[in-house]
């Protein structure tokens, strides 16, 4: 993150409904500040490994070859890069939302890659998430060194349909703007996700049935999976 950028910083202010008042109130994106990395780390290494599309699909959260300590790291090292964001309601510290994004290069491996084994789960994902992108090739079909990528967004279950997600998507903007980026690239893998980056004005750029995801490369099999297709979207930062 260039010294330019102010660190932390409010990228989007929005109003949206209280999940226990129903009533319209104000809800912020942020920086995610550094005294709450730790309880990030946690909720994506718990919350989202439990609902997200793909990872629930391969029960990953239950598999014994899951090693919570080296995700929680994983997740550490994402947020040191000081790009993600976090949703809060205003007047009150509880976590609504996290985005957790960080800046590839051209043909640049997400940080993850290195650090799993080939036996683990995670590995699945991680092979899908390396196939999506070779075919879309953010860089090149968009003409640029770099853009922002998104490894996980989560609402927490409290604060699900109300719109968050859509909110904290549309505030790469800024943030993407102010970093001197013009491109941010995400693999949706669920319907309601897809369905947050088009309302966001994200476009699709690539889309794969899950099922064919089986019986060709990267030949990863998703059980009972809850969602059809997995689609990556672009959204231009202007």
């Amino acid at each position: 993150r260039p010294e330019s950028v102010p660190f932390t910083n409010i990228w989007l202010n929005f109003t949206a409904k209280d999940p226990e008042s129903g009533q319209i109130v104000n809800y912020y994106v942020q920086d995610v500040p550094k005294e709450r990395f730790n309880e990030v780390a946690q909720l994506m290494t718990t919350i989202f490994t439990r609902d997200e599309t793909m990872c629930k699909s391969l029960d990953i959260i239950n598999d014994p070859m899951y090693n919570m300590e080296d995700n929680i790291k994983d997740w550490k090292n994402l947020l040191n890069q000081k790009m993600s964001l976090i949703c809060f309601k205003e007047g009150s510290d509880e976590i609504c939302g996290i985005n957790m994004l960080e800046v590839l290069g051209k043909h640049e491996a997400n940080h993850f890659s290195s650090n799993q084994d080939n036996d683990d789960k995670d590995q699945y994902i991680l092979k899908v998430i390396e196939f999506v992108k070779s075919k879309v090739d953010p860089c090149n079909r968009y003409h640029v060194d770099k853009y922002l990528h998104c490894l996980g967004l989560l609402i927490l279950p409290k604060y699900r349909g109300l719109g968050l997600a859509t909110e904290m998507l549309k505030a790469r903007i800024p943030m993407g703007k102010a970093l001197g980026l013009t491109l941010s690239g995400t693999l949706f893998t669920g319907i309601a996700a897809q369905k947050a980056g088009l309302r966001a004005g994200f476009i699709e750029d690539y889309s794969v049935l899950y099922g064919d995801l089986a019986n060709q490369e990267p030949f990863v099999e998703f059980p009972n999976i809850s969602s059809q297709t997995l689609k990556f979207m672009s959204l231009h930062l202007k």
